[in-house]
Order: structure tokens, then sequence, then C-alpha cells
């Protein structure tokens, strides 16, 4: 059994250090048009617009991926696409999902799976230490049926071991840290939409597949 409080204060100290860097910078920037005789405005203003955009998008992107979301009704794909495209903006990462898998081309899935989207990519570009690509395909049999397919691929990747140990059974408090937190999390998503996660290693790439069977949400 995992402690709640001490899996929201991981998550907390996580989101902390991510929005560290853009806010830090946005206040840089501050300081540096404060400054008597800084004769190099234009640049401290293009690196406030910069760092704001990257704070904003970001704080979005968690806000998507960790917030609390409606029990019925459908999400935006397109929405949801664009969201995640800004956050990798200016990244090492590059996004590949095209809009033959969002609701663009009639894909439909609820808000919570959605969600679940957020989160495994989080999961995938953990692993792209250096930089790569992270593809988003999703796929559905009439209405029984729904399989998210993301996969990361990129020189260096690093798939932590311990994500088999976070989806065994005795997987317990003790066991959670700041490295494995998130796919905690992202196992426990899985579980309230009665979905099976599961994934395959291939030289520097990796697919993780989350499969929903029935009329979940």
């Amino acid at each position: 059994m995992v402690d709640e409080l001490r899996m929201a204060e991981l998550l907390c100290t996580r989101l902390c250090h991510d929005l560290t860097g853009p806010i830090g910078a946005v206040n840089n920037g501050a300081e540096f048009l404060s400054e008597e005789g800084f004769n190099l405005q234009g640049q401290a203003v293009e690196l406030i617009v910069s760092s704001a955009f990257s704070a904003v998008t970001r704080l979005q992107f968690y806000r998507m991926a960790y917030g609390q979301m409606r029990d019925h009704g459908e999400a935006s794909l397109a929405d949801k696409q664009k969201l995640a495209s800004d956050f990798f903006t200016g990244s090492k990462i590059t996004l590949d999902w095209p809009e033959s898998h969002t609701d663009a081309a009639g894909v439909s899935i609820s808000l919570k799976m959605s969600r679940l989207i957020f989160n495994l990519l989080i999961v995938a570009s953990g692993a792209l230490i250096r930089g790569g690509t992270i593809g988003v395909r999703i796929m559905q049999e009439g209405g029984s049926q729904r399989q998210l397919v993301v996969t990361a691929q990129g020189p260096g990747m690093k798939w932590d071991d311990e994500i088999d140990k976070v989806f065994s059974k005795n997987f317990g408090s003790d066991d959670l840290t700041p490295r494995n937190v998130q796919t905690y999390l992202t196992r426990r998503f899985c579980e309230e939409l009665g979905a099976s996660f599961n994934y395959q290693l291939d030289g520097e790439q990796v697919n993780i597949q989350v499969t929903q069977q029935g009329t979940n949400p």
C-alpha cells in the first residue's frame, strides 16, 4: 500500500524543480532590465518572453497530466496535441503525433484517457536523456477496445529498471522515490481506466502500450 501523502510530496517536488528554470529565467530578465547602463534590452525581453511561454505551457501541460478530470466526456485531441507540442518546444525532444491520430480523423477518447496520454509522455521523455522522438498513436476497434501506443526513440535512451518493480504487486510506500513516482501515478491512472500496461524494448526505442477493454470512461 502506497502512502498518498508521500506520493503528493514527491510529485510536488518534481513540479517545483521543473518550473524553477523558466520562472527563474523570467526573473533574471526582469533584473537585467532594471540595471542601470544595461544595453541589451532586446535580449532581456526575448529571454522574458521565451521563458514565460515555457512556464505557461508547462503549467498547462501539468494541469492536464495531474488535474482532476470529469468522469464522462470526450477530449479534444487536437487541443491536447497542440498543448503537448508546445510543451516540447525548445527541448531536444520532437513530438510525432499526427492528425490522423486525433479527433480531426474521427478518433475519440475520454478525458481521463487523454490525461493518461500526458502521463505516458512524461514517462517516455524521462527515457530520452539525450533527446529524440516521442510518437503517439491511438487506435480503436469499434467501441470495445482502445489502444494507446507511445514510443520513445533516441541515442543513449535510458529505460529505468524500476518500472517493472512499480507494476509488481509488492510495491509499497518504502519503494516510492522521486525517480519512480511518475511511473507509479501512471500505473494508478491505468488501473482507474481498467487498462493494461505493457512495453517492449528494441535497442534505442521503447514502445509503451496501454489497452482499454470494454466501455470504461
